[in-house]
C-alpha cells in the first residue's frame, strides 16, 4: 500500500506561511504541517489551526532561530550572550566539542512541545528546523521529549526516496549524502526507543525546488509504504522580505505546486492514501504492544 504525508514546515513562521499552508491543505494536497512554538506568527498558526480541523500538526522544534521558549538560564549552553539561539554552523561546532548537554535540548524541545498543548493543540509528530535531529545528542534528546509526550512519531531526516528530476540536483547533494552514513544508527536509535518514522522522506534536495514536474515524478515513482515529502509553501510578503529565511520566493513556487487540487484525483489513479500522522496506526512489531518499551543504554548512546 502507498501511503504519502505531504508536510509543510515552519507554520507560524510568518502569518503568510500560515495563510499558504492551509490553502494547501484545503484546496491542495498538503496534509500535515509543523509548528514552530517559537515562531513570530506562532498565535496566528493557532487560530488558523483552529479552524482547518483537517490540518495534521506537529511540532517543529527550533535549536538554531530566534528565541527559545525555556527561561535562558535553563538552556545556557544553546544561547548565545544575546539570549538567542546560536546559529546552525555555532551549535554544530558545539555538538562537536560535546558541549551542550542533552538535558538543555530535551528541556527546550519539552518546552516547545508544551507550548503547543497550551495552546489547545496536540502534536501528532515532531522534526527539526533545519533538521537538527541528524546528529545523535539532538535525536536522542527529541526523542525523549517525544516519548515523554506520546508523540509517536518523528521525521526520518534522511534522504532515501527521490525523483528524477531530483537527482541531477548538484547543491547540497554532497552534504546529503555525507549525512546519510548516519541514517542506521539513527533508525535503530529511534527503533529502540519506540519512535516510529515514515518508511522514506524526501524534500531536502528539492528544498525551494519543488516544481509541478518534480511532484509528478514523486506520485508516479512512490514506493509502497509510508512516504514523507516535505515542502515550504508561503507567500512572499513585506513580513516575509524582513525575516531571515533564504526561501522567500522559492516559497510561492512550492505553493503554487502544493495548492493545485487536480494532485488529489491523481493520487488516487495511482493507488496512493495521502494520509497525515495523526491518522497512521503504529507500526507492527514489539513496539506497537508496548509504544514505550525499555530502552537499553547502548542503544541510546551508540
Amino acid at each position: 500500500m502507498k501511503r504519502l504525508i505531504v508536510n509543510a514546515d515552519d507554520f507560524g513562521y510568518t502569518r503568510g506561511v500560515n495563510r499558504a499552508i492551509v490553502e494547501a491543505c484545503r484546496n491542495g494536497v498538503v496534509t500535515s504541517t509543523s509548528l514552530l512554538a517559537n515562531g513570530a506568527a506562532f498565535e496566528d498558526a493557532v487560530e488558523t489551526a483552529r479552524a482547518e480541523p483537517r490540518l495534521d500538526v506537529g511540532c517543529h522544534l527550533n535549536f538554531v532561530e530566534g528565541k527559545p521558549v525555556s527561561a535562558p538560564e535553563r538552556i545556557p549552553h544553546l544561547i548565545g550572550a544575546d539570549g538567542r539561539f546560536l546559529k546552525p554552523w555555532q551549535l554544530a561546532a558545539r555538538l562537536l566539542r560535546r558541549a551542550v548537554p542533552e538535558s538543555e535540548i530535551e528541556q527546550e524541545a519539552s518546552a516547545q512541545i508544551e507550548k503547543l498543548l497550551a495552546a489547545g493543540l496536540r502534536p501528532s509528530h515532531v522534526d527539526t528546523h533545519k533538521h537538527t535531529h541528524v546528529h545523535p545528542a539532538v535525536a536522542r534528546a527529541v526523542a525523549q521529549a517525544a516519548r515523554r509526550y506520546a508523540i509517536r512519531w518523528i521525521r526520518r531526516p534522511f534522504e532515501n526516496f527521490l525523483p528524477p528530476s531530483a537527482r541531477t540536483i548538484s547543491a547540497k547533494r554532497f552534504a546529503v549524502a555525507s549525512l546519510n552514513w548516519l541514517a542506521p544508527a539513527f533508525e535503530r536509535r529511534m527503533a529502540a526507543m519506540g519512535v516510529a518514522m515514515p518508511d522514506f522522506f524526501n524534500g531536502v534536495l528539492l528544498t525551494g525546488r519543488l516544481t509541478r514536474q518534480a511532484f509528478a515524478e514523486t506520485l508516479a515513482d512512490l514506493p509502497s509504504g509510508v512516504t514523507e515529502v516535505m515542502c515550504h509553501p508561503g507567500y512572499c510578503d513585506a513580513e516575509l522580505r524582513e525575516s531571515s529565511t533564504r526561501l522567500q520566493e522559492e516559497r510561492e513556487l512550492e505553493r503554487e505546486t502544493v495548492s493545485d487540487g487536480a494532485w488529489r484525483a491523481q493520487a488516487k489513479e495511482l493507488g496512493i492514501t495521502l494520509t497525515a500522522f495523526g491518522e497512521l496506526s503504529s507500526p507492527q512489531g514489539s513496539a506497537a504492544k508496548d509504544p514505550w518499551p525499555a530502552v537499553p543504554a547502548a542503544a541510546l548512546r551508540e
